[in-house]
């Protein structure tokens, strides 16, 4: 049994975990995915040809400012999920 202390690194192939590496990659993958997909909805929303959808009222602001303010908040969603995962190995 091999003694590593922290912040030296592995024997050559010692302690990886390919599956677990490949799970982590797609949950990251699939992660980055809804981020883009919200960002780039937001993007498109505020673009002037959508001017008439980013001007919808909802409880006295327009939907271009909800998108906004939900890029941030699925972009702060997402870091502490891969944050999380990468914290459990």
């Amino acid at each position: 049994m091999s003694t590593q202390h922290e912040g030296e690194p592995l024997a050559s192939g010692e302690g990886i975990d390919d599956a677990g590496l490949k799970r982590k990659r797609g949950a990251a993958i699939k992660l980055l995915l809804i981020f883009c997909t919200m960002y780039f909805t937001a993007a498109v929303i505020a673009t002037r040809e959508f001017a008439h959808i980013a001007g919808i009222q909802i409880f006295g602001l327009p939907l271009a400012i909800y998108t906004g303010l939900l890029v941030f908040v699925v972009g702060i969603v997402v870091t502490r999920m891969c944050l999380a995962q990468d914290k459990g190995s």
